[in-house]
């Protein structure tokens, strides 16, 4: 008995060690893309239309951004449902951001959009204007300079960022907060919808805790 709690205690151990580390890994970035390279990216559109592409996430604003003619290109989102980067699914949230699937149920999904916290980005350069690595520059379209050297920054642990959910309830997409949600609960579900909101272990801004609440719809 004493062999299985032990066993038990450690297998925890390295689950909250890893929980851990995976939380440390998602509060910086190494690169202002979500992906280091850019990736081989199907973008999906109306009537199950896609276009594919080498594209990527640009950190500092959620925006898609493509490869063309050697310029990395800010994508138009407006024809765009989601982007499809191998196991990772992107979900457009409004007119310019993309977020990242987390959790689909039916029609239902939890999204979360991940940008570099640029006033965190900017208190750790002083506060200058002149930020490095996040320029957009408008010459014949929108492209980023970005390069293998300057993409990278791993000297001072990367670019700050934070992440905000939001729930798509049957093709109408909301930010995760209670006044908003609390509106698509269904009515058998409210009672137990409070008790959930008392829960002193639940958290709007805890992924886990946001996955919970599909019951209810």
């Amino acid at each position: 008995m004493k062999r299985f709690t032990l066993i038990l205690l450690l297998f925890l151990s390295l689950v909250q060690t890893s929980m851990a580390q995976q939380a440390q890994e998602r509060q910086r970035s190494t690169t202002p893309t979500a992906y280091a390279e850019f990736q081989d990216a199907k973008v999906m559109q109306s009537f199950g239309r896609f276009v594919t592409a080498k594209a990527n996430i640009f950190l500092k604003n959620a925006s898609l951004v493509f490869i063309q003619d050697n310029k990395i290109l800010e994508a138009n989102l407006q024809p765009v449902t989601s982007v499809v980067f191998g196991n990772d699914r992107y979900v457009k949230v409004n007119d310019t951001q993309l977020g990242l699937l987390i959790m689909q149920q039916g029609y239902n999904q939890l999204i979360c959009v991940t940008t570099i916290d640029m006033d965190k980005y900017a208190a750790e350069h002083g506060g200058g204007e002149d930020l490095p690595y996040l320029d957009i520059n408008e010459i014949g379209g929108m492209f980023l300079e970005i390069d293998s050297d300057s993409q990278r920054r791993e000297e001072d642990l990367g670019f700050p960022l934070q992440h905000k959910y939001y729930f798509n309830i049957r093709g109408q997409i909301i930010p995760a907060n209670e006044s908003k949600f609390k509106k698509f609960v269904r009515p058998e579900m409210k009672k137990a919808f409070k008790e959930k909101m008392n829960d002193k272990f639940w958290s709007w801004s805890d992924e886990a805790s946001l996955c919970q609440l599909f019951v209810f719809l």
